[in-house]
């Protein structure tokens, strides 16, 4: 067992979202981030300076080898080039957690999940909205069986998008690189709809791109999954990045004996409560401590904030929920129980996701219903 007194090493693969969410959250965890990998060298350096990290580099298996301080590695790739970083880690017998979407496809998200089994490594999934203090305490309402059993679930989601002239990295824009919304967002939707209602059996849906400025794009921005679980709850989830009009979010279950829904505000980010509703009325729930969440800090270093994936990622949404995750996983690493009784995802849960995520691009190519691959 490692001492909790003992900071625990990292290394974050990753300049872009790895460097304005990974790092702030994996400190704030009280890890100990020691390095950081990039592709380009130079660049790694520029950007990863400013924030005090003792080394850059563009080589993860030599840092690897070079530092067994560092009992952690966090992937923040572009999807398509999180295998090799995951397969380094897991051979070098270090504990592992992956970006979301996970893999190119369900095959590899197998690969990469019996590889962590065998190796006997902590092995964690970037879905950090498990811990967004309103979508956990719906989960655990639902889970509690206090709406009896869930009937169907809903979830929407559309942003007005921004200027649709302005550059996306190119991996984003192009599906055969894991690109577009679908992978991108509908990764955590999926998520938190298999943790509340549990796991899909087959899905129909629709992916279209919407934005008219963009003509190499290839990748989706508006998708929608209908969906059915092992239990027979039925789903909807839909989410646009640039669907013109009001902003929309709104997440409800309804259930047999009652629904649950978040109460959302106007805009993302906005306070959020927890509803339900049963035969006694509708009443607020109240957040527990736990789950509760200071407001997002924006990254304070605004040079490094460069281009429109800069912004996004700079943001501050995700790090108190990321450094909820980060705790789970360093309680695990020091052998001792999670803070939180909410389970952060595995690689099981990628692999899952990556199923579902599979059939939705099926479904879409034939127009009609397909069946979830067991995983």
């Amino acid at each position: 067992m490692t001492s909790p007194s003992i900071p625990i090493g990292a290394v974050v693969v990753g300049t872009g979202f790895g460097l304005f969410t990974h790092v702030r959250a994996l400190r704030d965890a009280g890890f100990e981030v020691r390095a950081i990998v990039g592709r380009d060298l130079e660049k790694t350096r520029a950007r990863s300076a400013p924030l005090g990290i003792p080394l850059a580099s563009n080589d993860l298996a030599k840092v690897l080898a070079d530092d067994p301080a560092i009992r952690l590695v966090t992937v923040a790739t572009p999807p398509h080039a999180h295998y090799t970083p995951v397969m380094q880690a897991i051979a070098a017998g270090r504990a592992v957690v992956c970006e979301k979407p996970f893999a190119k496809d369900l095959p590899q998200a197998r690969e990469m999940l019996a590889a962590a089994q065998a190796a006997g490594v902590i092995h964690a999934l970037g879905a950090e909205f498990r811990f967004d203090s309103a979508q956990a305490l719906l989960t655990r309402v639902v889970q509690s069986g206090a709406i009896g059993e869930p009937l169907m679930f809903h979830r929407i989601y559309q942003q007005p998008g921004g200027d649709q002239n302005e550059p996306l990295a190119d991996w984003w824009l192009d599906a055969a690189q894991g690109g577009g919304f679908l992978g991108a967002f509908g990764t955590h939707m999926i998520d938190q709809a298999r943790c509340t209602v549990g796991e899909f059996t087959r899905v129909s849906a629709v992916l279209r791109k919407l934005a008219t400025t963009r003509p190499t794009q290839t990748s989706d921005d508006y998708y929608t999954i209908q969906f059915e679980t092992a239990s027979g709850c039925l789903g909807l989830v839909e989410a646009a990045l640039c669907f013109p009009g009001p902003f929309v979010m709104s997440t409800k279950v309804a259930g047999s004996k009652g629904a649950a829904w978040i109460q959302s505000g106007a805009a993302f980010g906005e306070p959020e409560q927890v509803w339900v509703q049963d035969a006694d009325g509708a009443r607020q729930v109240p957040m527990p401590a736990e789950l509760a969440n200071p407001a997002p800090e924006p990254f304070p270093i605004a040079e490094l904030v460069q281009t429109e994936m800069d912004r996004w990622h700079s943001q501050g949404f995700d790090v108190a929920p990321y450094a909820k995750l980060f705790a789970q996983v360093k309680a695990r690493i020091e052998g001792r129980d999670p803070p939180l009784p909410d389970p952060a995802g595995d690689f099981r849960d990628a692999a899952a996701n990556q199923a579902i995520l599979d059939a939705a691009r099926r479904s879409n190519a034939v127009r009609g219903w397909v069946e979830v691959e067991a995983i």
